[in-house]
């Protein structure tokens, strides 16, 4: 009997809960995992409704104005805003844009600005980055879309859920 449990014993000891930033990880012999994290990122792909945002392309007009109010932001370092999506409401007053910031001749890694998730919302028809809403920086532990999403819809309430839902990043450190 003893033989038998002894792999769950062993399990037991090394799969443990633990409590980290008001949320909850695995702790797999030492390392933090948010198990819960991927498995909503997954749910929220089969699940969400993204027909009412749309993903204007480079080189349109939508896109052309979110790359020039980003790079207007903080100049000089923001000059060199490149998108590498947007996503925006049909009624074109909310946009959410992932960003890389690129210096002269300055590859990403090296650029003066770290990538980031930046909102825009268009205010007596301006579009304004919504700075209490960027998003730049590391999510780990935990899974980085799920995170970023969270932390958008706690930031600014009044933008679109499904906007921030609808974001898939591709940086590879928002892509989880």
């Amino acid at each position: 009997m003893l033989a038998a449990a002894a792999p769950l014993l062993l399990l037991a000891s090394l799969v443990q809960l633990r409590a980290q930033d008001q949320g909850l990880l695995l702790d797999l012999a030492g390392r933090p995992v948010d198990a819960a994290g991927a498995l909503q990122a997954q749910w929220h792909r089969l699940v969400r409704d993204c027909s009412a945002l749309q993903r204007p392309a480079a080189g349109s007009t939508a896109w052309a104005e979110a790359q020039q109010v980003l790079a207007a932001h903080s100049p000089p370092a923001s000059h060199g805003a490149r998108p590498l999506q947007l996503l925006q409401t049909a009624s074109g007053d909310w946009l959410l844009a992932e960003v890389v910031w690129d210096g002269a001749g300055a590859q990403p890694v090296n650029a003066p600005l770290d990538p980031a998730i930046v909102p825009l919302h268009r205010v007596g028809g301006v579009l304004q980055v919504q700075t209490t809403g960027v998003w730049s920086g590391d999510t780990g532990p935990w899974t980085a879309p799920v995170f970023i999403r969270r932390w958008l819809q706690r930031q600014l309430p009044a933008m679109p859920a499904d906007l921030a839902l609808c974001l898939d990043p591709q940086w590879p450190a928002f892509a989880g």
